[in-house]
């Protein structure tokens, strides 16, 4: 059965990637959430999408230029709405540590493009060993370079492939990667496509799907996972297929 994830938490509701936003996606029943992670000056994982602070708190510059304690002080909520001042950039430690069901799925995304972050693999892992996460997880990034290392250090971690184009024999391309998941834009899927890479036993979380009628023809595709800001929509759909 095909499972709802929550995207940045429950971003249609709440500011993004905000403990605000993924608690509002538990709320929702989701069955996952998916977060983006980046390392700050002081080698902390926080919880942000753009490798920027600018777009979403009060303050601007790269993550990467701010330590830790300074990444805290930032307001990541009034961009959003003034009823979430004060809202704080969340670290990777606290999103691990949620109180959630043995079956959560957490999709961990490790940033990747113009700007990199040596080492974010090991500080990752390090996490999900702490908090005993290991079947919970799925690892995905654009850097494919960054989930064949983690599969390298952690095999029995899951990783995805994001892609925002169709691959030439995807199937074939996973398999160099010893990755376990494709996550692809939902626009680049057909049924042929889906058939074959759940024949050959990889798993299809798609992105960012916030239509119930496209939500409800992806589940008929049998797509693993999909993506969404709006989860209760995917619940909903969920429900009347369960």
């Amino acid at each position: 059965m095909t499972k709802i994830i929550g995207h940045r938490g429950a971003m249609g509701y709440r500011p993004e990637n905000t403990m605000t936003s993924f608690k509002k996606a538990i709320e929702l029943k989701s069955h996952g959430i998916e977060l983006d992670v980046h390392l700050t000056k002081d080698q902390v994982a926080v919880v942000m999408h753009d490798d920027r602070v600018d777009r979403t708190t009060d303050r601007i510059g790269r993550i990467g230029d701010y330590t830790y304690p300074q990444i805290k002080r930032l307001d990541a909520g009034s961009w959003f709405s003034k009823g979430y001042a004060g809202e704080r950039v969340p670290s990777l430690e606290e999103v691990l540590a949620l109180s959630v069901s043995s079956d959560f799925i957490f999709n961990i995304e490790l940033k990747a493009g113009s700007v990199q972050y040596p080492g974010i693999e090991r500080v990752v892992l390090a996490l999900i060993d702490k908090y005993n996460r290991h079947k919970q997880v799925i690892v995905s990034s654009f850097d494919h370079g960054g989930i064949v290392a983690i599969k390298k250090m952690a095999p029995d971690i899951k990783t995805g492939a994001l892609v925002s184009s169709r691959l030439y024999h995807p199937c074939q391309y996973l398999a160099t990667m010893g990755c376990d998941a494709l996550h692809p834009d939902y626009r680049t899927l057909d049924k042929g496509m889906v058939d074959s890479l759940l024949k050959k036993g990889y798993e299809i979380n798609t992105y960012t799907v916030n239509h119930e009628k496209i939500i409800a023809r992806l589940m008929r595709m049998g797509v693993t996972g999909i993506i969404t800001n709006y989860p209760d929509l995917g619940i909903r759909q969920w429900e009347l297929n369960s």
